[in-house]
């Protein structure tokens, strides 16, 4: 795991959005399940149960991705990484509208940009995986 980049950030990151999920559960409590209204964690970041749940989720994949080997890794790597960079950009757009069944804020939004930029990099740019042995001439 030291080798690769990608399982690194994939146990890392995996591990602080499970912690984030799981502490949000319970900040989010007296909150309904999916709406504009939520707890705010560390003075600073809205969430609310639905959050909670993706990022509990999100956090699963990463660390068992970044256990199993590089590949799974940096696939999950990439695809989670394009996907929180979406999510940060449905933040800001659906910010104050109706549409913000998350409870996103500016820093929620700002925090999925940059963590989604940082694993989709990692997982375009390292562990070069070679399918096949080359062959000795």
């Amino acid at each position: 795991m030291s080798q690769s980049p990608n399982r690194l950030l994939g146990v890392i990151f995996g591990t602080i959005f499970l912690i984030i999920g799981l502490f949000g559960f319970f900040l989010a409590t007296p909150f309904p399940f999916a709406t504009a209204e939520g707890a705010v964690f560390i003075g600073l970041f809205a969430a609310n149960a639905a959050l909670s749940g993706i990022h509990v989720v999100i956090g699963a994949i990463l660390v068992l991705c970044g256990l199993t080997g590089t590949l799974s890794a940096k696939i999950a790597g990439v695809l989670i990484g394009v996907g929180l960079f979406a999510f940060g950009i449905f933040g800001f757009v659906a910010a104050h509208t109706s549409a913000n069944i998350f409870a996103l804020n500016t820093p929620d939004s700002l925090l999925h940009l940059l963590v989604g930029l940082l694993l989709a990099a990692a997982g375009f740019a390292s562990d070069k995986v070679i399918l096949r042995k080359p062959v000795a001439a």
